[in-house]
């Protein structure tokens, strides 16, 4: 056997330099698809570089030189050139192509292969060993292609069920979505459709229930919109009845609360129109504390009844919203309290009450005095004992009870009633000495202690609390004699007889020209007719200038002024100073004297006018008078009464 003989270059050993993990990328044709692998390659350079350059040893057979690696020229050479050729013809024909595999190397394979190709050139015979190795690599070649297009194959066929998956999971997201969003658009007109009905039954069944169950219909419809998928309806209404079941038992209080309230409506009005009665209120009383079955058993009966309650909830809602309105506004003042236990009036009363007493003590005890008394500074009315009691509460209702319920007397409401009546209520006190002339031609002296009450009127309380508009016209309104008698004011308590019987407040014109056709004197006659034509006008002394009310002493004034008489005194015309001018003219008269036309003074109280003058009153002849009494009756044609007179007088004397 013959034996391979290896040549050597030289003595020094052979290094072989790789570098890590070097990658190298080749191309092949598309017919063919073959990812190779374990394939290395070692690029030579064709001579070496200069010996003079400083190296570093590396391996066996190659040297460095400033970073590149360089290998030793052999006589193998030149057939690796041609080979070289070959190969770079068929890496362009890969990379036509553009079909890249790319080759995973390893730093020992690499080296390995180097290391083989290396002592293949140094080897006798290592040209037919390459030669072998290309015989069989093109032998083999057929067979590689085709598994290449069979794994191909495979792969694409792989990644087109993998779509046609995705594709089936993006159907049925879709279609999931589609169908969520149709559930939630059920959901929620269903929940809609629920809170309506809710909405409509509980507005016409109870009236004081609305405002509250407005909340609880809001939490169904907010819980059952939440929450989605088919069971979000019952979600919702099982919140909505939690919150319900709490406010339950304050539900019939209020209902209870409103029902008497349309009891006390029915009874302000006349008897022929009442129509309401106990037996029904106790009825609606006892069927109210069965509100809650009664709403359970509402709820299962169906569309019938919810077109039942609607066709009820047009006629009563209107009707309870006026009541709830007013309410909530200063006219609540006229209405039956909602709460027992204290109102305005009882607490107004006690408070007027305390001052009364207060400056009521003070008079009689008249400690250090010989007397004492209390004055009604400029007081001018028909009343013994003067009150601005509904003035109090008036004041206070515009200027507390509109946008809330002032008539709820709680501890801040009561302070509030307490200022006004600290505003509207002051007294001072002042003293004097009087001398009275005995039948024995002695005199006396007496101290008297004077208690001097001012009392304020709410024409006094608008300009002092600077009221708008709207308050003026509410309190106007309020203080009308149709509202004050639903209160029970009949304009104060008369003295001396003031209260006369058999009063009217309308004469036709046919009952005046016969009331005058007998009154001889003209001026006589005309102050009179003036007077009898105001019979049924209201009574203000805030607007008696107006022409459209009147109060005592201007219906007086402007009776007679109109015949062409001026009666005012210094500028004034209440009817104190009236009196005193017709007194210091010398025009006063007795009751035996009195003629149509002529004036009646009358004093009811103590005011520190003259002769302590509070009203006036024109007689018009056969025992009868036209006088502006008070609010609550206007100007009233009645029978002649002399009680409390102080003072006739006849201005055309």
């Amino acid at each position: 056997m013959r034996q391979l003989k290896i040549k050597k270059v030289d003595d020094k050993p052979m290094i072989i330099h790789t570098k890590a993990k070097t990658k190298i990328h080749s191309h092949e044709a598309k017919s063919t698809g073959i990812k190779g692998h374990n394939v290395y390659s070692v690029k030579r350079s064709p001579k070496i570089m200069s010996a003079t350059t400083t190296t570093q040893t590396m391996g066996k057979g190659a040297v460095r030189r400033r970073g590149k690696t360089t290998y030793r020229k052999s006589t193998i050479h030149q057939n690796q050139e041609k080979r070289r050729g070959r190969i770079h013809q068929h890496n362009r024909n890969i990379k036509d192509d553009k079909k890249t595999i790319k080759t995973k190397n390893s730093s020992i394979k690499l080296v390995g292969a180097v290391g083989a190709n290396v002592a293949a050139n140094q080897m006798e015979g290592a040209e037919e060993i390459r030669d072998a190795s290309m015989i069989a690599y093109g032998v083999t070649r057929p067979m590689t292609g085709a598994a290449s297009k069979g794994a191909e194959f495979f792969r694409q066929k792989s990644l087109a069920e993998k779509k046609r998956k995705i594709k089936k999971v993006e159907s049925g997201r879709k279609l999931s979505r589609r169908q969520i969003k149709k559930t939630t658009q059920k959901v929620a007109k269903k929940a809609a459709k629920d809170t309506a009905k809710k909405v409509a039954k509980e507005t016409a069944k109870k009236s004081a229930k609305v405002a509250t169950k407005v909340t609880t219909d809001v939490a169904v419809t907010v819980a059952g919109t939440a929450a989605v998928g088919p069971l979000s309806p019952l979600i919702g209404i099982a919140a909505g009845e939690v919150v319900g079941a709490k406010i339950d038992h304050d539900d019939m209080k209020r209902n209870s609360r409103v029902r008497k309230i349309k009891f006390f409506i029915d009874k302000m009005n006349s008897q022929d129109k009442q129509q309401d009665s106990l037996f029904k209120l106790l009825k609606d009383l006892v069927m109210n504390r069965a509100a809650i079955p009664l709403k359970k058993m509402a709820l299962a009966v169906g569309g019938f009844l919810l077109i039942l309650i609607l066709l009820i909830s047009v006629i009563t809602v209107p009707v309870v919203t006026v009541v709830a309105t007013i309410y909530n506004s200063p006219f609540a003042l006229f209405l039956p309290p909602l709460e027992e236990g204290d109102t305005v009036m009882s607490v107004t009363t006690e408070y007027v009450a305390n001052f009364n007493r207060e400056a009521n003590t003070l008079a009689n005890e008249h400690n250090g005095y010989d007397r004492g008394e209390i004055v009604y500074v400029d007081y001018e009315g028909t009343a013994a004992s003067p009150s601005n009691y509904y003035d109090i509460m008036c004041v206070y209702m515009v200027k507390h009870g509109i946008g809330d319920t002032a008539t709820i007397m709680n501890d801040m409401s009561k302070d509030w009633l307490q200022d006004i009546v600290n505003d509207m209520c002051s007294y001072t006190t002042s003293s004097r000495t009087e001398t009275h002339e005995n039948g024995d031609g002695t005199t006396d002296s007496e101290t008297i202690l004077s208690v001097n009450v001012t009392l304020k009127d709410y024409r006094d309380m608008i300009t002092e609390y600077n009221f708008d508009e709207d308050q003026i016209e509410l309190i106007n309104e309020m203080m009308s004699p149709e509202n004050l008698a639903m209160i029970g004011y009949s304009g104060g308590e008369s003295g001396g007889g003031s209260g006369s019987g058999n009063s009217v407040s309308s004469l036709t014109n046919t009952e005046i020209e016969a009331i005058v056709s007998s009154i001889a004197d003209p001026t006589q006659k005309e102050t009179v007719s003036f007077a009898l034509s105001k019979v049924g006008y209201p009574y203000s002394q805030a607007y008696r200038d107006t022409g459209i009310y009147y109060d005592c002493s201007s219906l007086a004034y402007y009776s007679w002024k109109t015949a062409g008489v001026d009666i005012s005194f210094g500028g004034a015309t209440t009817a104190a100073a009236e009196a005193q001018g017709l007194d210091e003219a010398g025009k006063s008269i007795t009751e035996a004297d009195l003629q149509p036309g002529d004036l009646i003074f009358y004093s009811y109280t103590t005011n520190g006018r003259y002769k302590n003058i509070s009203h006036v009153g024109i007689y018009t002849g056969n025992g009868k008078m036209v006088e502006a009494k008070n609010e609550a009756e206007g100007v009233v044609y009645g029978d002649f009464h002399n009680g409390s007179v102080v003072m006739y007088a006849r201005p055309n004397k």
